[in-house]
């Protein structure tokens, strides 16, 4: 049997030096943060909509993926990156977050804007190593796995142990280690 082995996790230095190559291009540098900074796929952060961002104090992102919901926080930085986005458009709540990245016609326009930055800075990054990088940190901060698997939206397989939900505000502690880790 053989295990598939993803992109592996990049250096904290790497990681921020990825955001900084995406940093010329607003909707990828966008994409490129909820990656990192909110451990999203690709596919979630294509498909995210405008009605799934709740700005205001306490951020969060609605994210669909895999038959499944769930609403999370979101780091300041990322947060500030979605706010400054939207600021003075009139998107329409069922309109893509992100619009443009993932156009009719297009497939996997992001991964290859994506893999065209890194390529520009030299770097050696997948859009699957920023979310396995976010992941990583939260793994190595202790995290409980229930709040990692909520968090990231991870499948999760428990043969005979009842799934029992995470706490309110279980999420607090997953955006500090994200936010201390990738910006700064």
């Amino acid at each position: 049997m053989t295990t598939r082995v993803g992109s592996p996790p990049l250096t904290p230095a790497v990681a921020r030096a990825a955001l900084v190559a995406m940093a010329d291009d607003e909707l990828l540098h966008a994409a490129g943060v909820l990656m990192l900074l909110a451990g999203l796929r690709r596919g979630e952060v294509t498909g995210l909509l405008v009605g799934d961002w709740h700005p205001g104090e306490d951020p969060k992102l609605t994210v669909r993926s895999r038959g499944q919901e769930r609403t999370i926080r979101v780091a300041p930085t990322a947060a500030a990156v979605l706010d400054d986005l939207l600021a003075g458009e009139d998107a329409e709540p069922r309109e893509p977050l992100l619009l443009g990245l993932k156009p009719d016609g297009i497939p996997f326009r992001l991964p290859r804007l994506f893999d065209e930055a890194m390529k520009r800075a030299g770097l050696d990054a997948t859009t699957h190593a920023l979310r396995r990088t976010a992941q990583m940190a939260v793994i190595e901060d202790g995290t409980a796995m229930a709040h990692l698997n909520a968090y990231f939206g991870l499948s999760a397989k428990f043969e005979d142990k009842p799934l029992v939900p995470v706490p309110e505000g279980y999420d607090l502690g997953i955006v500090q280690v994200l936010e201390a880790a990738f910006t700064g």
